[in-house]
């Protein structure tokens, strides 16, 4: 019986067989600077977009070049 206070918990729970360890150094950090920085400039680009799009139906057909396409 395991004495209190000692938390084990075997390997097996984990996935992988007890006493095997993988040959693969661990995979490197995320550089979490890059990720939120392309995370917000793709929300912008998506807010341009959806900007020009509103521009576009609500000007109508002042902008010759969306009568054309059914705006």
């Amino acid at each position: 019986m395991p004495e209190a206070g000692s938390e084990t918990r075997p390997a097996v729970a984990e996935g992988r067989a007890e006493g095997t360890e993988s040959p693969e150094p661990a995979a490197p950090r995320t550089n979490w600077f890059y990720y939120g920085l392309g995370l917000s400039l793709q929300t912008f680009l998506w807010f341009l977009l959806f900007l020009a799009i509103t521009v576009a139906v609500l000007v109508g057909n002042k902008l010759t070049e969306f009568r054309y396409v059914g705006f």
